[in-house]
């Protein structure tokens, strides 16, 4: 027999619907708990895939680390062989002084030997770019370290070997260079900005432009005196054509400090320049310091054609002293 439900129809419809209610709230829930292990699985998989990653760099590391370490035990077992027959606890050489306006430098050399005995000699062979080796003596101080000085005119390497007599026997070693140049002289970096014009059935090319000049103080005056003694005067700019002068124009400072300055030539409207074919052009930036030094650099030079166009060799290099001459 059938059991009956004698509750009113209003409330069974509300338990009905409570029951709905539930089984709608339960797949929410089941949704979202089912994203919720979807994202978990996915940042899981990114850190796993990251330690991963950083495992095998740091697997690569190492071995960079202990082969670069087997490739250098010849070196270092020559190093070591080299220091043990090396009679010097140390030399060197550096610049002490400069004067601009005889264009030298004053050059100390210093070498202390391992052992000293009474009765041992030592001196110094020194060579400007190359030249022939001058013989400098050498005196011990109270220290038992032998030093000397010398003067050598401006060059761009001096290079040197120490000499140690002792118990009738010779040790000869080779000291590290010292770059003159580029520390005691100006570094110069010219450029040409502008247009080079031609139409077809001329037989001449227009410069209409500027040539730009940046001047960077001398490294020795930065360490001695900040720079602030470094001042040019007179610059100028002289356009040769075929070796001979064709004018001279004013060159303006422009963005200085006291470490560099840049000077501008304008070379446009009245001062353009026109170029015939075959022809060859130079840019010459002049200009001289407060102690009377004289320097000539050449910012740049080309040859026009009608066949190959303007052919230019700009010089950026900035310890390219063979562009500069100093008077």
């Amino acid at each position: 027999m059938a059991d009956w439900d004698y509750r009113p129809e209003e409330e069974q419809k509300e338990e009905k619907e409570k029951k709905y209610v539930t089984r709608k709230e339960f797949r929410i829930c089941f949704a979202i708990l089912l994203a919720a292990l979807v994202f978990a699985t996915f940042s899981i998989n990114n850190s796993i895939r990251q330690s991963r990653n950083e495992i095998s760099s740091d697997i690569y590391q190492v071995e960079q680390q202990i082969s670069n370490t087997i490739n250098n035990i010849p070196r270092n077992i020559e190093q070591g062989i080299a220091d043990a027959n090396n009679p010097f606890l140390e030399n060197r050489m550096k610049i002490v002084g400069v004067d601009e306006k005889t264009k030298t430098a004053t050059i100390h050399l210093t070498a202390a030997p391992k052992e000293y005995v009474d009765g041992m000699t030592m001196k110094f062979m020194v060579s400007c770019d190359g030249a022939e080796k001058m013989e400098v003596p050498a005196s011990a101080g109270a220290d038992r370290v032998y030093t000397a000085e010398l003067t050598v005119p401006f060059c761009d390497v001096v290079s040197a070997t120490v000499h140690l007599q002792k118990n009738g026997k010779e040790s000869i070693c080779q000291m590290e260079n010292v770059y003159i140049n580029e520390n005691v002289l100006p570094v110069f970096n010219g450029r040409w900005s502008g247009s080079i014009g031609w139409m077809t059935g001329q037989d001449f090319v227009t410069f209409d432009g500027e040539i730009l000049v940046d001047v960077n103080t001398p490294q020795w005056l930065m360490l001695k005196d900040k720079g602030t003694s470094f001042k040019l005067k007179n610059q100028r700019l002289e356009v040769y054509v075929d070796g001979k002068l064709h004018k001279t124009y004013p060159a303006i400072a422009r963005f200085a400090d006291e470490y560099n300055c840049e000077y501008r030539t304008d070379l446009t409207g009245e001062n353009k320049i026109k170029l015939e074919e075959f022809k060859k052009i130079e840019f010459v930036f002049k200009a001289e310091d407060s102690n009377g030094v004289k320097y000539s650099y050449l910012a740049e030079k080309g040859t026009w054609t009608n066949k190959d166009g303007y052919d230019s060799d700009e010089y950026w290099a900035m310890t390219d002293t063979d562009k500069l001459i100093i008077e």
